[in-house]
């Protein structure tokens, strides 16, 4: 069988048979919709092991050899360092809790997330709508992770604080940031990280793969092929989902979600769009991957930032652009999370 052959590629099995409602405890009260609820992998909590605080090299290190040009990473600026999370540790792991921060990655939905906190996340297991479920180790509630919010525990109802983040291949970000630090294999786990664990799944995006979703989802919506990744902006009930690769030159759109303003930096041909919650009006000043650079400005002022939102300004003081409330996420996934989603095209 199709999907069973392309698990047999990881060191865990996951279960996709309609039948199979996820266990969850018969004390907590869930505020989505259980039937879409699935056991994504059978050893409970941390069935897939979070890292904590992984071992880094500089871009010429040691134990990059699984890391390629062309791969994925969650690019970010953590407050010191420029930090790089290759995909192929992600696919694996799918939550490196930081000091103070931690990345999330759900390969089902490729969707990526950098939060700010001081609690430690781990895989609890769960998937909804096909969408990881971390639960964090402090109040032992459950997130799932496109919702942005808790779903069950102490904690149902808090919502979760992005930090910006930056998602291009490798050979992107070492361009931009030839002094950022990358995460390395040396993990302390025996993983194959140049094997992505989910066989053609990420890759087979037509009408035709539209049963390559292993869980079942509780909206389908095709005015996208169901891999397509869209930079999503949330704003409680309003939703806006944006098609990369329609908007093919680097550009800057003013975006307005349920009342707020966001500057969405976009370009198709690399593959690369970041948002900001700001009332800024903000411009391209250099767009030059290839030569490290890439510079925004803030029109009829002096400021300047680089892709992540870092302030790049000579004068002293400047502030960093805030985060939207959104990520980057294949189609099906954002229309299964938020079926009332606007999707805008070029």
């Amino acid at each position: 069988m199709r999907i069973l052959a392309l698990f047999s590629l990881s060191l865990f099995l996951l279960a996709c048979q309609e039948n199979n409602i996820a266990s969850k405890d018969d004390d907590l009260i869930w505020t989505i919709n259980t039937e879409y609820m699935r056991q994504g992998c059978y050893n409970g909590r941390d069935c897939i092991p979070s890292l904590e605080q992984p071992n880094r090299s500089d871009i010429n290190g040691s134990d990059l050899s699984f890391l390629q040009d062309d791969d994925r990473v969650v690019g970010v600026w953590n407050g010191s360092d420029y930090v790089a999370y290759p995909h192929a540790i992600l696919d694996w792991h799918e939550i490196i809790n930081e000091d103070g921060y931690s990345i999330s990655y759900c390969p089902l939905t490729g969707s990526a997330i950098n939060l700010s906190t001081n609690h430690e996340f781990g895989v609890s297991g769960l998937l909804y709508n096909s969408n990881l479920i971390m639960y964090d180790r402090a109040s032992e509630s459950y997130w799932p992770q496109m919702l942005l919010k808790s779903a069950a525990g102490d904690s149902s109802g808090s919502v979760l604080h992005m930090n910006n983040l930056v998602e291009t291949t490798w050979g992107n970000w070492k361009s931009l940031f030839p002094d950022t630090k990358v995460i390395n294999s040396n993990t302390g786990y025996s993983r194959n990280y140049t094997t992505y664990p989910y066989g053609s799944y990420r890759s087979c995006n037509s009408p035709d793969c539209n049963d390559y979703i292993y869980f079942p989802i509780s909206n389908d919506d095709d005015r996208l092929n169901a891999k397509t990744r869209v930079l999503t902006l949330i704003n409680n009930d309003v939703v806006m989902a944006l098609d990369i690769g329609s908007y093919s030159d680097p550009q800057i759109l003013s975006v307005n979600v349920g009342g707020k303003d966001h500057q969405v930096v976009i370009s198709g041909n690399d593959d690369l769009a970041v948002a900001f919650e700001t009332g800024l009006s903000l411009d391209i000043e250099s767009w030059d991957i290839s030569n490290g650079e890439i510079i925004l400005k803030e029109l009829g002022a002096d400021n300047r930032w680089d892709i992540t939102g870092k302030n790049i300004s000579d004068n002293t003081g400047g502030t960093q652009l805030k985060a939207a409330n959104g990520y980057i996420a294949y189609w099906f996934s954002v229309a299964a999370f938020y079926p009332n989603v606007e999707l805008v095209n070029s």
